[in-house]
Formats: structure tokens, sequence, C-alpha cells
């Protein structure tokens, strides 16, 4: 495994120079997470950045009934740099699991070592503030979801944008990813199957 070629390769990474790449690399702590590994559990300390070169992983908690509520399904597809959720707020608890749903590699960065770096760094310290964005937007496009659209045009959505999750995603995962229950899910997408047949016609 070759990480420079893999970190040139991360779509992501791809306005970074040579050099600036290297610095990632001399930094970076290779992970390989095996189907259904967990990154860190609640209450352990994790204070990591990372990037997922190959893979899909999620991101969830319990809530107070126990039952568990999928916030993020990352994949490979949609590559940033990512930590734990609570780390965006300043919480001190942690809460979340992160976890592979298929076998993923992810490289590992200190925190506090990136961001020194990054701001040593111009091209390190404008990707890291792109990735800070783009999860900023992916929230707000769920919010949005949940508050002005129906679970059939979420489906139909997120099987549009997001084809590498959809196919390797346990359906019970994507089901409480989006807000429906997984018998829902079924029939949505039994309408949706007949519904492409009945146009090949």
């Amino acid at each position: 495994m070759d990480p420079f070629k893999i970190f040139r390769n991360i779509v992501f990474f791809q306005e970074l120079t040579d050099e600036e790449i290297n610095v990632l690399v001399s930094i970076s702590t290779p992970k390989l997470l095996r189907k259904k590994e967990k990154l860190t559990v609640p209450g352990q300390s994790f204070n990591h950045l990372f990037i997922l070169s190959n893979g899909l992983l999620r991101f969830f908690f319990d809530d107070e009934n126990g039952i568990e509520t999928n916030l993020f399904l990352p994949s490979e597809k949609e590559a940033a740099i990512m930590e734990s959720p609570e780390s965006y707020s300043g919480e001190i608890e942690r809460k979340y699991t992160i976890e592979a749903v298929i076998e993923s590699q992810i490289f590992l960065f200190n925190k506090t070592e990136f961001e020194e770096i990054a701001f040593q760094h111009r091209g390190i310290y404008n990707m890291y503030l792109k990735s800070l964005k783009q999860i900023i937007s992916i929230l707000k496009v769920r919010t949005e979801q949940f508050c002005s659209t129906s679970p059939h045009s979420r489906y139909e959505e997120f099987l549009e944008s997001r084809p590498f999750t959809s196919q390797n995603a346990n359906r019970k995962y994507i089901a409480n990813f989006l807000g429906i229950t997984p018998n829902s899910l079924s029939r949505m997408t039994a309408r949706i199957h007949k519904k492409r047949n009945e146009r090949k016609k």
C-alpha cells in the first residue's frame, strides 16, 4: 500500500501539491476496519480526524429508548475530513459510535497536529475548510429534507445521489437514516421498481 498514491487519488485531495500530500502522509496512520468493527464508542476519548479512502461507515447513537439513530452514512464517494460529531460542538461526553458497514480503509490524523500543519500550508488549510463546509451543507440538506419533503422523495433523492451507499448499506440502516420504517422502505422500493419496469415497456 502506497499512501501517497492513495492520497493523490482521493478526489478531496486533488488540489493539494505533492509536498502537501507528503506532509499529510507523514502524520497519518492507516487503519483497516473490518465489517462492523467500531472506530469509536460512547465514553471513549477520540481526538482524531480521519479520511475514508475506501468503504462505508455509519455514525449513530442510541436514543432514550435504546434505539439506534443513524446520523451519517459516509462512503468513499463522499470523502471529507471527518471526526466524531461531538467535536463540532465542543461536547465533552461522547455518545456516538462510528462503525464500518463494509470493510473500510481510513487514515487517522491527530487533530491538534493536523490543525497546526493546516496553518502552515494554505492548500491543507483550504481543504480542511472545504471539508467543514461540506459537512455543514450535508446537515443543512438533511434538516431541510426532514422538514419539507416526504419520505418517498427523500428515498428517491437518496437512490439518485448515493448509489454506492444504497447498494452496500443494510436496508435497516438506510430506513433509519431516512426516518422511515424498514417496511415502508420495502414498499417504496417495490413501487419504484414497478414504475421503472413500466417505463421499459
